[in-house]
């Protein structure tokens, strides 16, 4: 069975045609790149692991201009920057193939009772109380266990997680390369949610996993997000300038 970065690699290069990368920002919170259409797509910089030398990137000041395909295909370097910056080039190039949106809020779609242990992969702290006061039992695997009390480290994952009745996962377990060893965990989920700005709008890639909805970013204003990637600036930034909006789409038929 083909792995999904293989399968990201199979439809992206369908994707890139002859575009160029125009413009490539590596900010603190996410990466952007910008394509010839001025298409925008973002993904999740791990700036801790990534910024511990002078010189992050070895071919800095060389890689805008390059093509779309040669940028994308940095998804199988392996290292996290280069898989952003991949990753990233993927998102850009779907923005003109976005399919339709179902809403915003994916939490509208999971039916979530006292009856459910949900099982949240990532920290995702506007999310913790709306869920925690609809379900029985929220358990959060978060790397940085420091973030917050109650946290579970990634260890925890292949013991609590086939237990759970509703799954939401961050999408930077893309970048990380551990959502194939994640999603494999995952027992009889009703419902496993791909969540965050890093999230490729590919519902046919995600059909041979347990993935149900994808929870990622339209763009709306690709050069404002270019200006805020590059200040620092994340999430809660790109959505209240109205440069990004929030879309939900069904993974599956």
């Amino acid at each position: 069975m083909k792995s999904t970065t293989e399968r990201l690699l199979e439809k992206g290069m369908d994707l890139a045609g002859n575009q160029i990368v125009t413009d490539l920002r590596v900010g603190l919170g996410y990466t952007a790149v910008e394509v010839s259409y001025k298409d925008v797509g973002l993904a999740y910089t791990f700036s801790r692991d990534v910024s511990r030398r002078c010189t992050v990137g070895k071919e800095t000041g060389e890689i805008t201009g390059r093509s779309a395909k040669e940028l994308f295909g940095w998804l199988r370097k392996g290292d996290l920057l280069s898989t952003a910056i991949g990753l990233a080039t993927l998102n850009a190039l779907l923005q003109a193939y976005l399919p339709e949106s179902l809403g915003k809020d994916f939490l509208q779609f999971l039916k979530i009772g006292p009856k459910d242990r949900v099982g949240m992969v990532g920290f995702f702290p506007p999310l913790i109380q709306p869920i925690r006061r609809r379900c029985g039992e929220l358990l959060v695997f978060e790397r940085e266990v420091n973030k917050g009390k109650g946290l579970l480290s990634p260890e925890d994952i292949r013991s609590h997680i086939p237990d759970c009745s509703i799954v939401i996962l961050t999408a930077t377990t893309l970048i990380n390369q551990t959502f194939d060893q994640i999603t494999r965990h995952i027992g009889g989920a009703r419902e496993v949610v791909l969540v965050g700005p890093s999230t490729p709008l590919l519902p046919d890639i995600f059909e041979e996993t347990p993935i149900t909805y994808l929870a990622g970013i339209q763009m709306i204003d690709g050069k404002k997000s270019l200006q805020i990637v590059s200040e620092g600036g994340g999430t809660p930034r790109l959505t209240s300038s109205g440069s990004v909006k929030k879309i939900v789409v069904a993974s599956k038929s």
